[in-house]
C-alpha cells in the first residue's frame, strides 16, 4: 500500500472551565468522580442556565452531551416537574444516550426519570409514558411528528412543564428531511406556546458545518449562541492518503489491525461491500487457521435487527471485537468504546462526513491513525492529486427550505388538525399554503380561524421519503433477520439475488410487494450478484413551455425508469465476473416526479467541438512551457503549426515524456495535460454532462435544495426531443418544487454556473465546479473546457 501524503495534527491539551452547580448531588458526584468540566461544557451550561438557546459545534467525542445532561438535571433539582424532549435522528443513537443519562442519574443519586418513545414502543408502554411523562423524553423526529404532536391533548403534563428541547446531530438534518423536521419543530413551538405562552429552550449539538449559528436559527426559528471553542483534549492524529488499493491489500491492513489489537472502524458506503469485505476477511483468517482472530471483526450497518446491532456495539465496547466494518451508520456518536484508527475507503461525498468519520478515532490519550483510501473514480482522484484540499477547503453548509410549498402544505394541514390556525400568526408562505388547502377543500374558515375540514382527511406523510420497509424472512427458521427499504429492495432483492447478512449468505427466493416481505434461504454460495441496470428518463406530460434565446425549455411530469434486465455473478473472493444472466422480462421501477429539461439545437455539437479543441491547444501551449526550455518550446510550436492533425501531434508530444523522470510538480502538469486531451471524441458529451453537474452544484443558491434532493440526466440524443437534452428532476416521488425553480430561473442558473466554472482555477474539473459526489458514471466523460465553451455559446 503506497502512501502518497501524510499529515500530522498535533495534540491539543485540555482547557478546563468551572460552573458552580446549585444542586449538591451534582456537585458532590462530579467532585467524587474526579470529573472536571471542559471549557466549552462550562460555557454551554452557563449559557443554558442563563436562558439562552445554544448550538454546540465542538469536535466529535468532546463531551457535548454533558452540556444538556447537566443543564437539565440542574434544572430538575430546582424544579422536579421540569420536562425535556430529546430528539435524535437514529433509534440506536437515542437508545445509547438514554442508557448514558440513566447511568449518570443512578450514580449521582438523583431523582429524575428517562423514557424512550419510538415507533417500536408497545401500546401499553406508550399509555404509561403519556399518562406520566418522564423528565427526559427521548424520541426521533418521525415519532415526534406522527406520535406526539398530533395527540398533544394526551400529553398535557409534558407540554405544561416543557422547559428544554435537545436536537442532537443537527448537521444531519439537511435537504428534504431537514426541511420537514424544521416544520416539525415549528409545530412543536406552536403547541408549547399554546400550553405555556412561551417557547421551550433549545440545546443543539452539531458536527462541524459552515455557519452553524445561522443554520440553527433558520432551523428552529429562535436566536442562538454558538459554543465552538473546545476545551477537550485531542491526541496526535496521523492522517495518511494512499493510492487506490486492491481488496487484498485492504484486507491485509485490516488483519494487521486485528492482530495488533488496534480498535478500528472501516467505513465503506455500500451495505453489500461491507458484507463482502467482512466475509473475505473471515475467509482469509480461516485459510491461515486463525479462526479465533476472525471472531474479532464484524460488519455493522442499517438493516440489522436492533438486538443484533446492540450486541455488536456491546462486543466492540468491551473489547471482544477489534474491528467494525461499517456504512455511515457509525458516523454519529453511538458509543462503541475507544477507537484508535479509522479507515475510510472512498470519499464519502462531503468533507463534513469525512471529518466526522476521522473524528471517531482518538477518544483516549493515544495517537490515532486515520487512512483515506481513495477509489479509482475522478472525484476521489481529485483529492489524491490535491490532498491539501481535504484540510483547506471549507466544510459544506447544510441546506434546508422549510417554506417549500410541497413540504409546507403537509405540515400546515396537520398543524390545523392539532390546533386551529389564526391568520395573524401565519407567515406569507403559510398563507399561500392555507389558500391552496382551502381551494382543495381540506380546510374551512370559521370565526377568524382555519380548521381541518374533516378529521377523516389523511394527514399522514413520511418525513424521510424512503418508502415502505420490507421484512427479510429466513424461510428455514421463519424468523425476521432484518429489513430494507423499498428502493434498496428493488435493486438487491430480486429473485435469485444473493443477500449477505452478518457474513451469512442467503439466496432470495421471492418478494411480496403487497405484504412488504422478502423471503430468503441460507445457501453456501461462493458468488455474489449485481443487477444489470438500464436507466431511462421519459417525458410524460409537458406542463410549461418556454425559451431562452434558441434554447427550448420545458417543465412537467417525467418518469425516471429503472430497469433490471438481468444480473451478473461475481466470485466472492476475487470479485471477478463469472457470468451474466438475462431476465426474460425486465424488472421495472417507475419513479414519477417533476422535471425541467431543455434542448440544444444540432449545430451546437460542431461549434462546441471546434472551439473546445482550440481552447485545449491554447492550454497545451501555455502549460507545456512549464516542462521544456525555450528551444524545445519553439520546436513544439513549429511541429504543431506544420502538423496536419494537431490533436494527434499533441498526444505524441505528451507521450514522449517520461513522468517518472520528472520532478513531482512537473509530473503533475504532465498528468493534467494528458487528462485534458484524453477524450477527444467525447467532447460534446463531456460538455453537456459537465453543464448538468455544474447546474446541479449551483442549484441550491436558487432553489434552497440539498444536492442529494435532485437528479440529472444529460444525453446527446433523446428519442422524444430528438435533440441533445439536459434534464434536472426532483428526487422525491411526485415532485417537490425544485425543478420548477430551475424552469423559472434558467438564465440566472446558467449565468451563475458559467461564473463558477470560469473562475474555478482547476484545469480538468474539481468538486467546486463540475465533479459530483453522486454521479452515476463515476465522473467519467466530463470536459471542463467544453462545459465553459458551451456556457459561453448559450449565454452569448
Amino acid at each position: 500500500m503506497e502512501i502518497i501524503y501524510r499529515k500530522v495534527l498535533e495534540p491539543v491539551e485540555s482547557v478546563y472551565g468551572d460552573y458552580d452547580f446549585k444542586c449538591k448531588k451534582i456537585k458532590d458526584f462530579l467532585k467524587e468522580s474526579g470529573i472536571r468540566l471542559y471549557l466549552h461544557q462550562a460555557e454551554g451550561i452557563k449559557a443554558v442556565l442563563e436562558g439562552k438557546d445554544i448550538v454546540v459545534t465542538t469536535p466529535t467525542a468532546s463531551g457535548k452531551s454533558m452540556i444538556y445532561t447537566l443543564s437539565i438535571l440542574e434544572t430538575i433539582c430546582q424544579n422536579p416537574n421540569t420536562r425535556a424532549i430529546l430528539i435524535f435522528p437514529l433509534v440506536a443513537l437515542a437508545r445509547d444516550q438514554a442508557e448514558k443519562i440513566e447511568n449518570f442519574i443512578q450514580k449521582a443519586g438523583l431523582k429524575a426519570t428517562v423514557k424512550t418513545y419510538y415507533g417500536s414502543t408497545d401500546k401499553e408502554e406508550r399509555y404509561k409514558i403519556r399518562n406520566n411523562p418522564p423528565n427526559f423524553l427521548i424520541t426521533t423526529p418521525d415519532m415526534l411528528s406522527k406520535g406526539i404532536l398530533p395527540y398533544h391533548s394526551f400529553w398535557q403534563d409534558l407540554f405544561y412543564n416543557l422547559k428544554f428541547v435537545v436536537i442532537d446531530e443537527l448537521h444531519s438534518y439537511r435537504g428534504v428531511l431537514g426541511s420537514h423536521v424544521s416544520n416539525v419543530i415549528k409545530r412543536l413551538n406552536r403547541i408549547a406556546d399554546h400550553y405555556t405562552g412561551e417557547l421551550p429552550q433549545y440545546i443543539c449539538n452539531s458536527a462541524t458545518i459552515k455557519n452553524p449559528k445561522a443554520f440553527a436559527e433558520k432551523f428552529v426559528g429562535k436566536e442562538f449562541v454558538e459554543i465552538n471553542k473546545s476545551g477537550s483534549p485531542s491526541p496526535r492524529k496521523y492522517i495518511y492518503i494512499t493510492k487506490p488499493v486492491s481488496n487484498e491489500a485492504l484486507i491485509k491492513l485490516i488483519k494487521d489491525h486485528i492482530e495488533r489489537d488496534i480498535p478500528t472502524i472501516v467505513f465503506i458506503d455500500s451495505r453489500k461491500d461491507v458484507e463482502l469485505l467482512y466475509k473475505n476477511i473471515k475467509l482469509s483468517f480461516q485459510k491461515e487457521n486463525k479462526e479465533e482472530l476472525s471472531k474479532k471483526v464484524s460488519p455493522y450497518r442499517s438493516g440489522y435487527n436492533p438486538e443484533f446491532r446492540e450486541e455488536i456495539e456491546k462486543k466492540m465496547a468491551n473489547g471482544e471485537l477489534k474491528v467494525l466494518i461499517s456504512t455511515s451508520a457509525l458516523e454519529m456518536g453511538i458509543d462503541i468504546g475507544n477507537i484508535d484508527s479509522v479507515i475510510v475507503r472512498g470519499f464519502p461525498g462531503t468533507l463534513a462526513s469525512l471529518w466526522q468519520r476521522f473524528g471517531r478515532a482518538g477518544r483516549r490519550n493515544r495517537d490515532s491513525i486515520n487512512y483515506f483510501i481513495p477509489k479509482n473514480d475522478v472525484l476521489d482522484q481529485f483529492y489524491v492529486k490535491n490532498p491539501e484540499d481535504l484540510f483547506n477547503r471549507s466544510v459544506e453548509e447544510p441546506v434546508i427550505n422549510p417554506n417549500n410549498k410541497y413540504i409546507l402544505k403537509n405540515h400546515v394541514l396537520v398543524a390545523a388538525k392539532e390546533l386551529p390556525l389564526e391568520l395573524k400568526n401565519l407567515s406569507s408562505p403559510e398563507k399561500e399554503a392555507v389558500k391552496e388547502l382551502l381551494e382543495e377543500g381540506k380546510l374551512r374558515f370559521n370565526n377568524g380561524k382555519f380548521y381541518i375540514k374533516s378529521k377523516s382527511i389523511n394527514t399522514d406523510f413520511n418525513i424521510r421519503s424512503t418508502g415502505d420497509l420490507y421484512e427479510i424472512i429466513d424461510v428455514k427458521t421463519q424468523t425476521t433477520i432484518g429489513e430494507m427499504n423499498q428502493e434498496y429492495a428493488f435493486y438487491e432483492a430480486f429473485e435469485k439475488a444473493v443477500y449477505i447478512h452478518g457474513g451469512v449468505t442467503y439466496k432470495v427466493l421471492g418478494k411480496n410487494d403487497e405484504e412488504k416481505v422478502i423471503y430468503v434461504e441460507e445457501s453456501n454460495l461462493n458468488y455474489f450478484t449485481e443487477p444489470i441496470l438500464q436507466t431511462e428518463i421519459n417525458i410524460i406530460k409537458e406542463e410549461k413551455q418556454g425559451s431562452y434565446k434558441d434554447i427550448k425549455l420545458y417543465y412537467g411530469e417525467v418518469n425516471v425508469r429503472s430497469l433490471i434486465v438481468g444480473y451478473s455473478t461475481f466470485d466472492i473472493e476475487k470479485h471477478k465476473k463469472i457470468k451474466d444472466v438475462k431476465f426474460e422480462k425486465p424488472l421495472e421501477r417507475n419513479f414519477i416526479t417533476k422535471g425541467m429539461w431543455f434542448t440544444l439545437e444540432n449545430y451546437y455539437e460542431n461549434l462546441v467541438m471546434e472551439r473546445t479543441k482550440k481552447e485545449k491547444l491554447s492550454i497545451f501551449l501555455r502549460e507545456i512551457q512549464k516542462l521544456v526550455d525555450v528551444g524545445n518550446y519553439n520546436l513544439i510550436k513549429t511541429i504543431l503549426n506544420k502538423a496536419k492533425n494537431q490533436w494527434q501531434a499533441v498526444s505524441s508530444i505528451l507521450n514522449s515524456f517520461n513522468v517518472e523522470s520528472l520532478p513531482k510538480d512537473k509530473g503533475r502538469v504532465l498528468e493534467d495535460l494528458k487528462e485534458t486531451f484524453k477524450n477527444r471524441d467525447d467532447i460534446f458529451i463531456g460538455s453537456i454532462h459537465g453543464l448538468e453537474h455544474g447546474m446541479i452544484g449551483i442549484f441550491s443558491i436558487f432553489a434552497m435544495n440539498d444536492r442529494w434532493d435532485i437528479g440529472g440526466v444529460s444525453t446527446n440524443y433523446h428519442p422524444q426531443t430528438e435533440k441533445a437534452t439536459i434534464f434536472i428532476y426532483d428526487g422525491i416521488e411526485g415532485g417537490i418544487g425544485y425543478a420548477e425553480v430551475g424552469y423559472e430561473r434558467l438564465e440566472d442558473i446558467l449565468k451563475a454556473t458559467y461564473k463558477n466554472v470560469k473562475n474555478c482555477k482547476c484545469l480538468n474539473g474539481c468538486p467546486s465546479c463540475i465533479l459530483s459526489p453522486k454521479c452515476g458514471n463515476a465522473n467519467e466523460y466530463l470536459d471542463k473546457q467544453g462545459t465553459q465553451v458551451l456556457l459561453e455559446l448559450l449565454l452569448a
